[in-house]
């Protein structure tokens, strides 16, 4: 047998900070089968507003309904639509209904429905956990896929040990020679419900940390020295690009605005202006429209210029349209002069390689992020002042030449390394710069 049209008593729920309060009515359906026992899953909430405006007369409008619990709530298909289209519940019903007063009384009065319709215990149960168990079912789905993703990601196929420390030239005497630090880091996502008191940790900038440089508490993977190649450079870069626009636009978009934030009567004022601006100069504003609209109909360009001699005035100016990533390059010439150093330069240049690649899961199913380095300029061992700083880079290009004195040239011997290589490291920056990167202290030339 079927059983439906659980309902409460109508009850007013105040919505948003306007101090409005919307009459509701809640009616939850469901099944019973012969047995006596409700089907959770076959529950189904809605939520009946009363639009009438004469007191003592109601007049019940289906708002809003619900199959999982209250987790979502439909507001938008045609049943709970205005003849006009628009939802029935407006924006600040809809949001008290996901985390207001509304989605409180609703809780309620599901419950208040329950009783009054004299269900026993153990259905009342069932009715009461329905809402739990079907509002758990997307959490549910959600932590199947993260246990997925993280049982994957548990054995990534990578490598696990890096010579700590690798020097090139083998003798370079980092207490005293000035040169360059790249320190590879495991790949520290940032997530997606990062707190502002969380948000520190993934500003990405590089510090060092007893003359090597890292990101914030990660211990280097491995860090290699080099000494500081020649034509070393930045450059710092923001978006800013040339916007238009014209008087008909600009009255155009005054009117839309005021639509938006005040309704009819913002529209009306907007109009109103734009009338008593227009007024002032009718014949100008007449061409302009006029030849504005013979273009757009005609498809025809220059209008203007060949009836006036004349342009709409585009009011160009330049906006900030938003930051840029910045990109290094360094071209290094490594040559060994013995074998140990060879396989310096051997690991140093394979390093760099393996370090950039993704990593695979344990069923290949998931690539995991290449692994990142953090940059930094050392002199005497710290943080060198007159030169720029870094924030956490991507390695993405690596090109070796073998031959860059343009002839194939080995040492002979049981390794036979080549006689010279040519190494070129493109990178880039995870994160762009902002003001207070650089923060109040003039004691180094910053990013």
């Amino acid at each position: 047998m079927a059983a439906e049209g659980i309902a409460s008593d109508p009850i007013q729920t105040p919505v948003g900070t306007s101090g409005t309060k919307l009459e509701t009515y809640i009616q939850t359906r469901y099944n019973i089968d012969s047995n006596g026992k409700i089907d959770p899953k076959s529950t189904k909430t809605e939520i009946l507003y009363n639009n009438s405006t004469i007191p003592g007369v109601k007049n019940w409008v289906p708002a809003a309904a619900s199959t999982d619990g209250g987790k979502t709530w439909d507001t938008t298909s045609k049943r709970y639509q205005k003849l006009d289209g628009t939802p029935v519940f407006g924006p600040e019903a809809q949001k008290s209904l996901k985390e207001g007063a509304l989605k409180t009384t609703t809780n309620q009065q599901i419950q208040t429905a329950a009783a009054k319709a004299k269900l026993n215990p153990e259905q009342t149960k069932v009715l009461s956990d329905a809402a739990k168990n079907n509002a758990s079912d997307t959490n549910k789905k959600d932590a199947e896929n993260k246990a997925t993703i993280e049982k994957e990601l548990a054995e990534v196929k990578e490598r696990k040990k890096y010579d700590s420390l690798l020097r090139y030239p083998e003798n370079i005497q980092l207490e005293y020679q000035d040169c360059i630090k790249f320190s590879m880091l495991k790949y520290q996502q940032s997530g997606l419900n990062v707190t502002v008191s969380e948000l520190n940790q993934f500003q990405r900038s590089v510090s060092t940390n007893n003359g090597n440089p890292t990101v914030g508490k990660r211990t280097p993977l491995t860090t290699i020295v080099l000494p500081i190649p020649g034509g070393i450079n930045d450059s710092n870069t923001v978006d800013w690009q040339g916007n238009e626009l014209d008087e008909i636009t600009k009255a155009f978009a005054g009117i839309a605005q005021g639509a938006i934030t005040g309704g009819g009567a913002g529209a009306e004022q907007k109009i109103e202006q734009a009338k008593t601006g227009a007024e002032q100069n009718i014949s100008g504003l007449q061409k302009t429209v006029v030849s504005k609209l013979v273009q757009s109909a005609t498809g025809a360009s220059g209008i203007m210029q060949r009836q006036y001699g004349a342009i709409i005035n585009p009011n160009i100016e330049l906006l900030f349209n938003g930051p840029q990533l910045r990109t290094f390059s360094f071209i290094f010439r490594l040559s060994p002069r013995s074998e140990s150093e060879a396989k310096i330069v051997q690991k140093i240049i394979r390093y760099f390689k393996q370090g950039m690649t993704p990593k695979r899961s344990s069923g290949y199913l998931l690539l995991q992020s290449p692994h990142t380095f953090a940059i930094s300029y050392i002199t005497s061992n710290k943080e060198h002042p007159y030169l720029n700083r870094f924030k956490e880079c991507a390695l993405t290009q690596c090109n070796v030449n073998y031959t860059p004195e343009g002839n194939y040239m080995s040492y002979d011997g049981v390794e036979r390394s080549m006689a010279s290589y040519e190494v070129t490291l493109q990178f880039q920056e995870l994160v762009p710069l902002f003001d207070d990167d650089y923060g109040d202290v003039d004691n180094n030339i910053g990013f």
